[in-house]
């Protein structure tokens, strides 16, 4: 019989895993202690979509090939957050949790329903970063719905990384709304196409650029897109609720991403020049 001098052993029911060689006390101390959770530390880019989420889970073995867009496009699972959360069932008959699963950083306990927790961590997330802070402002903006915004958010997202830029990038597509111009933000036709913007390369989007029947497509599509095109950051959305009054209705990138804006075509054109060759 093992003496442990007096010691009172409280053994939980669980599944153990044991290497190496152990003396008696050391095996009780063992099966004594609670069992220690596996943490997997898992992050969410700014400009993701549901569909590099998708990617980038199953390339790391995390989960199975649709398993993530699958779970937060499917209504049962919507109708069971929107039970939970307000600003959810604020959004009405949706088909995708895409524009409430905030990018950050979490940790995943790998014994329970990865994909579930994720989505519980991003959505409580949003909830602290955006609905609670950006509530009242988003309420009184009075130039776009509330779904509108954050569709407007993700676009900026997408297409301006500086975030010192992106209040005047933001500021050109109202100006381009308000004057009944096409957006033309190239980057949108990727998510009609239904893949991860790391496999939509710009020799793809030339490819697709004239697709009319591609309703992401707002180079050949009046308005925003009909659904956000990724998870905007809480600097993404302000960049909309503040965005920059300008006479700018163009910008480009050049080589080394840099910006410039023009107020015409033909300033546009000559950015274009100047900078692009």
């Amino acid at each position: 019989m093992w003496q442990s001098d007096l010691k009172v052993w409280n053994i939980s029911e669980w599944n153990y895993n044991f290497t190496g060689k152990y003396d008696q006390i050391e095996f009780l101390n063992k099966i004594a202690e609670w069992p220690k959770t596996e943490y997997e530390r898992y992050t969410v880019l700014e400009w993701w979509s549901i569909y590099d989420i998708d990617y980038d889970l199953t390339n790391k073995w995390l989960i199975k090939e649709w398993e993530y867009l699958s779970f937060v496009t499917n209504p049962t699972y919507i109708s069971k957050y929107q039970d939970r959360y307000e600003f959810l069932s604020k959004a009405g008959t949706i088909t995708t949790m895409e524009w409430f699963l905030y990018p950050d950083t979490y940790n995943i306990d790998i014994e329970w329903n990865f994909v579930d927790q994720l989505v519980y961590l991003q959505l409580e997330n949003f909830k602290n970063k955006v609905r609670e802070k950006y509530s009242s402002q988003i309420a009184s903006f009075s130039k776009l719905s509330r779904y509108d915004i954050i569709k407007m958010a993700s676009i900026v997202e997408k297409e301006e990384r500086s975030s010192k830029n992106r209040p005047i990038v933001a500021g050109i597509f109202m100006n381009r709304l308000a004057a009944n111009m096409l957006i033309g933000a190239d980057i949108t036709l990727c998510y009609g196409l239904e893949q991860p913007y790391e496999t939509c390369t710009p020799s793809l989007i030339a490819k697709k650029v004239s697709d009319k029947s591609n309703i992401y497509n707002t180079r050949q599509n009046p308005g925003l897109t009909p659904q956000p095109i990724c998870n905007p950051s809480a600097d993404s959305i302000s960049a909309v609720l503040n965005y920059s009054n300008t006479d700018y209705y163009f910008y480009l990138h050049d080589n080394n991403w840099s910006i410039h804006y023009g107020k015409t075509n033909e300033e546009h054109n000559a950015n274009k020049a100047k900078y692009l060759n």
